[in-house]
């Protein structure tokens, strides 16, 4: 009986802190990329006070998806992963959950991936606010990762 749902699954600590770990970081990156949804619309003062380009990045060819910002894309991730995270800590442990919340963070580690290249290689200018949501998406990642990486540890205690 190896079901993907399992409700006898025990609820640890540890489960519990990455849930909200992730959580916290997609707080986190939903803040930044809704400050920059709001800067494209109302034209916020946007310090760019570590790395020099945001105002380049912000305003290249690679910010849109045709009418719509990437970071009107990046408030919708935040807040499913924020959503996933929270559902996960607070309901009956689920490894269908926990995937999913998996997935959704490999989604992100891998967009900002990209992000961070194209602004690299292609626009060569870097934005602070941009890095910051590649940073907040890599350590979802690696909570993410942790936490797939324990369910299977536990399955094999299980059989």
């Amino acid at each position: 009986m190896n079901n993907l749902n399992q409700s006898s699954m025990p609820r640890s600590p540890l489960r519990n802190r990455l849930h909200l770990a992730i959580a916290i970081f997609a707080f986190l990156g939903f803040a930044d990329s809704a400050y920059l949804t709001a800067d494209h619309y109302f034209a916020l003062p946007l310090p760019c006070s570590l790395l020099h380009g945001c105002d380049v990045v912000l305003t290249s060819a690679y910010s849109m998806v045709g009418p719509i910002p990437l970071a009107v894309f990046g408030v919708a991730f935040y807040l499913l992963a924020l959503f996933t995270a929270i559902h996960a800590y607070t309901s009956a442990p689920s490894r269908r959950i926990d995937r999913a919340l998996f997935g959704l963070t490999v989604i992100g580690f891998g967009m900002s991936v990209i992000f961070e290249s194209i602004q690299a290689l292609i626009i060569h200018a870097f934005c602070q606010y941009c890095a910051l949501s590649a940073v907040l998406a890599t350590f979802m990642f690696i909570a993410g990762l942790w936490l797939v990486r324990k369910q299977s540890e536990a399955r094999q205690f299980d059989t």
